[in-house]
């Protein structure tokens, strides 16, 4: 009988076991497998000039010294990538980035902490990392075909005060009506797009997210417009938002008051799996969720929807691509020090570009 693919053996093809056993040389070749392997046996890349050699080793440092004229930098795997300066072994790396893919709704920051055997302070930036390689990784070329597109309101909700009031009955710590909420200076809408594979029974192919200040027409349609092919299949709720979207689109509606899908087919629901998956993200990893990194997050959720289907080796290795290809960390590298994003990162103030400052 078919299940679901992690109940399968293909996607437990690395386990505890296999992780636990790797040396420190073991994780270095894997390392350099996913950041030079593309260049041949045996050859490195100078992060300072360029070249690409056979350059000399310095075994002793787990170095390279570069061969090029005039040039003579020193570098290891992690120079120019996002682990750049770390001060844990590249198997305690390794180990962190298992248990990451590993945990489906996504893990907190002091669990890695214990489980790895380092400090939480460590742990915490070290999944920014990991998430920072996947925002500059994404895929933002325009969804096509079949495209579901709907809004999921977080942070910025008030609790109820101490004291109840006589009127009500609602347990004291129960969440605030939206009414209370609706202005709180840290309500965001994540707004998800997801295209849907022409095979029936695999769901949503590719997604991307966006973090706006309201679900409003005024944000939807830019966002459509930028990021799904004129003249696909858009399906949405009945939210005024996304009334102008039949100018350039085939736009099918569900109301949500009445039913989840419509007679015709016509639904929502890769859209709700992802906001399923953030939630639990949410409520049960890392308990808050603040403007300023919402979007890291959220895109950590929609890659988790994208790789779903594949086995833990190469889910690791999409992550190992992502942070050691995209340059340095922007703003990781140092945030205990005081270096920190200076803003949230919202559709409309422009593109996240990848650097190697």
């Amino acid at each position: 009988m078919a299940g679901h693919f992690l109940l399968s053996k293909e996607a437990r093809n690395l386990g505890l076991d296999d992780v636990a056993r790797l040396s420190e040389d073991d994780a270095q070749a894997l390392f350099m497998k996913h950041r030079w392997g593309r260049y041949g046996e045996g050859k490195q890349v100078c992060p300072a000039c360029g070249s690409i050699d056979s350059h000399y080793v310095i075994r002793g440092r787990r170095q390279w010294r570069c061969k090029a004229a005039g040039c003579g930098r020193t570098f290891s795997v992690t120079t120019g990538t996002k682990f750049q300066d770390h001060k844990i072994p590249l198997r305690k790396i390794f180990q962190a980035l298992w248990i990451y893919v590993t945990e489906v709704k996504g893990v907190a920051a002091s669990k890695v902490a214990r489980q790895v055997g380092i400090a939480y302070q460590t742990a915490f930036t070290l999944l920014h990392k990991f998430r920072e390689g996947l925002l500059d990784e994404r895929n933002l070329a325009p969804l096509e075909r079949h495209v579901e597109i709907d809004g999921g309101h977080f942070s910025g909700r008030i609790r109820k005060p101490r004291k109840k009031k006589k009127a009500t009955a609602m347990p004291a710590r129960a969440k605030q009506g939206k009414t209370w909420y609706a202005t709180h200076p840290n309500r965001r809408i994540v707004m998800v797009l997801r295209q849907i594979s022409p095979i029936k029974g695999q769901g949503a192919i590719r997604t991307i997210v966006e973090v706006v200040p309201a679900e409003t027409e005024i944000h939807a349609t830019p966002l459509a417009q930028r990021y799904i092919k004129e003249g696909s299949i858009v399906h949405t709720d009945e939210s005024n938002a996304f009334s102008r979207l039949s100018v350039r689109y085939e736009h099918f509606t569900v109301n949500h008051s009445i039913e989840f899908s419509t007679d015709e087919g016509v639904n929502e629901n890769q859209a709700e799996s992802f906001f399923a998956r953030a939630r639990r993200l949410v409520w049960g990893a890392i308990h808050r969720m603040t403007p300023k990194y919402m979007l890291d997050y959220m895109n950590e959720i929609a890659w988790r929807e994208d790789v779903r289907r594949k086995d833990t080796t190469t889910q690791m290795g999409l992550l190992l691509d992502a942070v050691l290809n995209n340059g340095r960390s922007r703003w990781w590298r140092g945030y205990w020090q005081g270096h920190h994003r200076p803003s949230e990162l919202m559709f409309g103030q422009g593109a996240i570009s990848k650097s190697s400052d």
